[in-house]
């Protein structure tokens, strides 16, 4: 796989598209649709939203470590219809980490905001008259609204001066760190994968979930995982390395 630029050195690798416009104003309406039906069930302004939304919160970190594990793992940029929108773009992050520094606000979420739209629309099939079902959907809600912005939360993590706001949110652990996710891209690139808030990385690295889920993966499918990437991230490897430091 190569891992070079297309683009000038101070332009991103992936400009913005008009679907990812589209799919960030479309997020933000189903949030506040869902908001706004929430907001008529008196239930919903009762204690147990607030242990709710932090467990949305903790399932949109797993899913985000589920689909970070995968695009840094398996296949490769030529890999039939996800290679070259889905695997390139963890690939070539590893290897130039600031590049995303210099993307459009709509081309770091677009994608990121449809991969959340079914947990934002799971919530209006269910029946929100139920209080169980209401707090059910309220879980689906949390999830979609806090995934929806994990490319956001993982490029303030490699922001040197992000927003004070920000800053206070990842000291309080809210949302990823910048510590934190800086021993994701150290070699061999292979913990951390959860980008939201890297609450589940602590608990999944100790049962080493992912090394089981490779052998698993790999005994069922036969497929090796980072087929060549780890050569092509030696080959740039001083690029990387020099970008996370600048970044520390």
């Amino acid at each position: 796989m190569s891992l070079e630029r297309t683009q000038p050195a101070d332009v991103s690798e992936f400009p913005v598209k008009p679907t990812e416009v589209v799919f960030v104003l479309a997020g933000l309406g189903l949030v506040v649709g869902n908001l706004v039906r929430f907001a008529l069930v008196p239930e919903f302004w009762d204690w147990p939203t607030l242990l709710l939304i932090p467990l949305g919160l903790a399932w949109a970190d797993f899913v985000s470590g589920m689909v970070h594990w995968a695009g840094d793992t398996w296949g490769t940029e030529r890999t039939p219809v996800v290679g070259w929108r889905f695997v390139r773009p963890f690939r070539f992050h590893h290897a130039h980490p600031l590049d995303m520094l210099k993307t459009n606000f709509f081309a770091t979420n677009g994608d990121t905001v449809l991969g959340a739209m079914p947990l934002l629309l799971i919530p209006f099939a269910l029946p929100v008259d139920s209080v169980w079902w209401m707090r059910v959907a309220v879980v689906f809600w949390a999830a979609g609204l806090f995934g929806m912005w994990t490319s956001q939360f993982h490029l303030w993590a490699h922001t040197k001066n992000p927003p004070l706001a920000v800053r206070a949110l990842q000291r309080c652990r809210v949302i990823l760190s910048r510590p934190h996710h800086q021993r994701h891209h150290k070699s061999p690139y292979q913990v951390n994968y959860c980008i939201t808030t890297g609450w589940c990385n602590p608990v999944l690295a100790r049962i080493r979930f992912f090394p089981a889920m490779e052998w698993v993966v790999s005994k069922v499918t036969g497929l090796r995982p980072r087929p060549d990437e780890l050569r092509a991230l030696q080959s740039v490897g001083h690029e990387a390395d020099h970008e996370v430091a600048q970044s520390s």
